[in-house]
């Protein structure tokens, strides 16, 4: 470490990095927020770089000539050495390409063994390795661009490439801030060797970690051992901010994990939408000619049913709700399904997105079996303009995750005056207002318990389908839908204002660049403490 470091006086250039970048790459909520950071920061005039595996895409030529690729005249290969003393050998190349006007750096394979790695179409197939690399990679990109006021790493299968990047630019005297976002906790361990310069090129260096009160120095190997070799928690003890999606998930999950002592170095960055409810209503007119039942079935009948899993509903005289989620037992699809047996009244569509956990799937699809013509499962891509319009004409969307960080689908929902039956679960918490609480936008229910999912469900359909109370399961929303006829058009619009004042972009803007400043601060720490 230099005897004198430089801290940056603002944060004018971020380099971002990621191992998902909506509409290139997208499995879940990860990819949608790092696009909205990059698109947001751009408007303010922020100089942003995204880097990522390339995952495949520069292999598709639909998508070059989309995004813009053209190869970089960049080549980083060398030689590592494993666990059982041999070595193997890597050669990493760059695309650039334009998401959504934002340049991104593409990490490719420029032989077999790396390409193997890299170039592999699911973001997380030998995730580890592409980490590994992926720190190489960075770390020797770094010197062909002026260095950045701040790394963002987003999840634990970036912390070894942004932790090599600042201790890479510390040898130049340079104490470049690390915000690290954590968007679904959970990582690996391994022995010190996987980040080793041996394996994925951290340097055992000394360098100033904080510590409750104070920066203390610290080797990366003692800090790696101090806490098993877990990558996500090295992240968080290195990083100069750690930052979260929601308020619930800080204090709940990593807090819980970590301990409170970074408190001092924490933050709660929203994720937000842009959708308009008078963009989709405008789409649904121009293509179905209304905003009802019938757009909504026209929209199942051709986007929906030729790839569902059990066929079409047996029975369209039932309330429509949309349940949109990766099929993993996370998202709690299978509680959804079998809640469907007290939910009489509810056809239930599912959007999956497989992410290779083929034993649920397989779960899950034994369960729509059993209550076919009651549930829809499709894994077709649809455009977003009828994707948007499927959740503004549902009844409700329903959220049954086990745990959730923030729940992006939600926001979206509600934007659209879309009622939400979600469970009681980190961000949904701070989203979802139960109506039975007063003015809402929908309802919450204990996790992993499909009676109280299904009774929500058959309550909600009879508030909003057809519009009975007598009908409604539960006595207190029973009370409150016969004391308020409106209260459809109270919830939907109770719904939207949610949205409006603290889940739009200007919100996650702010919210984003003082976490930026946070992270400022910490560094200037760093440089400043002898």
């Amino acid at each position: 470490m230099p005897a004198k470091l430089v801290a940056p006086r603002t944060v004018k250039r971020v380099w971002i990095l990621t191992f998902e970048l909506a509409p290139l790459v997208k499995l879940g909520g990860l990819g949608e927020a790092v696009r909205q950071y990059a698109v947001l920061l751009d408007r303010a005039g922020i100089d942003v770089t995204v880097f990522m595996p390339s995952h495949g895409r520069h292999l598709d030529l639909g998508l070059r000539s989309e995004f813009k690729m053209r190869p970089l005249d960049f080549a980083a290969c060398g030689e590592r050495r494993g666990l059982d003393g041999n070595s193997y050998g890597f050669c990493v190349g760059a695309e650039e390409a334009y998401v959504d006007g934002i340049r991104t750096i593409l990490f490719k394979g420029l032989d077999y063994r790396t390409g193997n790695v890299f170039d592999t179409w699911n973001p997380y197939s030998y995730v580890e390795e592409k980490a590994a690399i992926f720190a190489r990679a960075m770390k020797a990109y770094s010197w062909n661009e002026v260095p950045p006021d701040l790394i963002h790493v987003n999840d634990w299968h970036t912390v070894l490439a942004g932790i090599a990047l600042r201790d890479e630019f510390e040898k130049r005297g340079l104490a470049i801030p690390v915000d690290f976002t954590i968007h679904l906790s959970g990582s690996p361990s391994f022995p010190w060797h996987y980040a080793s310069e041996d394996w994925s090129g951290l340097e055992d260096s000394p360098h100033l970690v904080w510590r409750v009160a104070k920066h203390v120095p610290l080797g990366n190997r003692y800090v790696w051992d101090s806490v098993g070799g877990n990558v996500e928690a090295f992240g968080v003890h290195e990083a100069d901010v750690v930052q979260t999606v929601s308020h619930s998930y800080l204090n709940e999950e990593i807090k819980a994990r970590y301990g409170n002592w970074i408190e001092g170095k924490s933050c709660v960055v929203y994720n937000s939408t842009d959708w308009s409810r008078e963009a989709v209503d405008s789409w649904i007119r121009a293509n179905y000619g209304d905003v009802g039942r019938d757009a909504l079935v026209k929209i199942v009948e051709r986007y929906i049913r030729p790839s569902s899993w059990t066929g079409m509903f047996n029975d369209l005289n039932r309330s429509f709700m949309v349940l949109p989620a990766r099929l993993t037992s996370q998202k709690g699809i299978d509680v959804a399904i079998r809640a469907l047996d007290y939910a009489p009244s509810v056809n239930l569509i599912v959007l999956g997105i497989p992410v290779g956990d083929y034993g649920y799937e397989e779960y899950v699809r034994r369960l729509a079996e059993e209550r076919r013509g009651r549930v829809m499962i499709s894994s077709a891509r649809m455009p977003l303009d009828a994707y948007q319009a499927l959740i503004r004409l549902a009844d409700a969307l329903v959220v049954p995750s086990r745990w959730e960080p923030f729940g992006l689908v939600a926001i979206e929902a509600m934007s659209l005056g879309t009622p939400v039956i979600a469970s009681a679960v980190g961000g949904l918490k701070e989203i979802v207002v139960d109506i039975r609480g007063g003015r809402g936008s929908g309802l919450l229910v204990r996790p992993n318990d499909e009676a109280e999912l299904g009774l929500a469900m058959e309550s909600m359909a009879h508030v909003m389908w057809d519009k009975d109370p007598s009908k409604i399961p539960i006595k207190e929303i029973k009370e409150i839908a016969t004391s308020e006829p409106d209260l459809p058009e109270t919830i939907r619009k109770t719904a939207m204002d949610i949205v409006e004042s603290r889940f739009r972009p200007e919100s996650t803007l702010k919210q984003l660049l003082a976490c930026y400043e946070k992270a400022r601060q910490m560094a200037f720490y760093r440089a400043i403490t002898k």
